[in-house]
């Protein structure tokens, strides 16, 4: 009888832990979802006023380029396009017609032997920015300095994806590896182009610490949060934890002789983008609000994040949506 009765204690106690776990679980999932269902709003999000997406891709049609205006219009937002050669006569009508939102960025490859010439007719045909991805040496590679030389002289605007790169499901073979694109490498372009404003795509995902180290020691380089970087954080629950990898003040350099002094706070390294469909501007701001928020990021340097960091690089006046003479 004695053995029966802790038999019986065994199950209840095994039972009251199933419990707990499955309590403990559920609350987790509900959390997780409800972040999740955030990330994609069913109302139109507040409008945190002049934006900015400084990473979004030209589709390359006319329903593209009224989906654009149709979305981008009503959140007061620009939008810094790049854009393939074979899309840039499209491009260059869409800013005549609409300057108030679109900015041009050129796309080449860098191992293009004419790459430095799509530079030079981008460049003439009004483009500001130019777009790197997928080399097949690392972005530091000194046989790429003439590119990038070119765009210092020119006074252009990089965007370099950086970190893990997608890929689909198929046979096609491809020479190219995410590991050429760590963020440190931009490192190496900012202190060799000091006169170049510089943004990283992704903040280095997987390589977040990376990425932030390699802004913190330069005033010119920025990245941006798109692609997969929210939604991991979101997931993992983990937003708030963002301010352990962006650690820094702007008067950290007064106390602190290894850190760069009368430089940026980490969060002003941050701007805005998309990296989606025009259809993706109201989930994403949605997303970026929650991040601002979890870290209590103060308003003055949200203000700059999402967008007047890029209006100040690129020489537009917010009030206007024009480029500064």
């Amino acid at each position: 009888m004695k053995t029966e009765m802790k038999n019986i204690g065994r199950r209840e106690f095994f039972n009251k832990g199933l419990k707990a776990t499955a309590a403990t679980t559920l609350v987790s999932s509900v959390r997780h979802n409800s972040l999740a269902q955030a990330s994609v709003p069913k109302e139109k999000p507040e409008n945190p006023g002049f934006i900015i997406d400084s990473h979004i891709h030209c589709k390359g049609t006319e329903k593209w380029v009224e989906d654009m205006v149709r979305i981008y219009r009503p959140y007061n937002a620009m939008a810094c396009v790049l854009t393939w050669m074979k899309d840039a006569k499209l491009m260059v009508d869409a800013i005549k017609s609409y300057p108030d939102l679109f900015i041009g960025y050129g796309r080449v490859d860098l191992d293009d032997p004419n790459a430095v010439r799509e530079v030079e007719k981008f460049k003439n045909a009004g483009f500001v920015g130019m777009k790197f991805h997928s080399p097949r040496k690392n972005y530091d590679d000194p046989s790429y300095f003439q590119v990038y030389r070119l765009c210092e002289e020119y006074k252009m605007y990089l965007l370099l994806h950086t970190g893990i790169s997608s890929r689909g499901i198929n046979d096609i073979p491809a020479w190219t590896s995410s590991s050429r694109m760590r963020p440190m490498y931009l490192d190496t372009l900012c202190r060799a182009f000091p006169r170049i404003k510089i943004q990283g795509a992704h903040l280095g995902n997987p390589w977040y610490d990376e990425a932030a180290e390699a802004a913190r020691w330069n005033p010119n380089l920025f990245f941006d949060a798109t692609g997969s970087t929210l939604f991991k954080f979101i997931k993992l629950d983990r937003l708030d934890k963002m301010n352990d990898i962006l650690w820094w003040s702007g008067e950290e350099g007064e106390n602190n002789p290894h850190t760069l002094k009368d430089g940026p706070s980490a969060w002003e390294h941050i701007v805005f983008g998309t990296d989606e469909n025009p259809e993706g501007l109201p989930g994403n701001i949605e997303r970026f609000s929650l991040m601002l928020e979890a870290n209590n990021v103060p308003p003055a340097i949200s203000k700059r994040m999402w967008g007047e960091t890029m209006a100040e690089n690129l020489g537009i006046d917010p009030e206007t949506h024009r480029f500064i003479e």
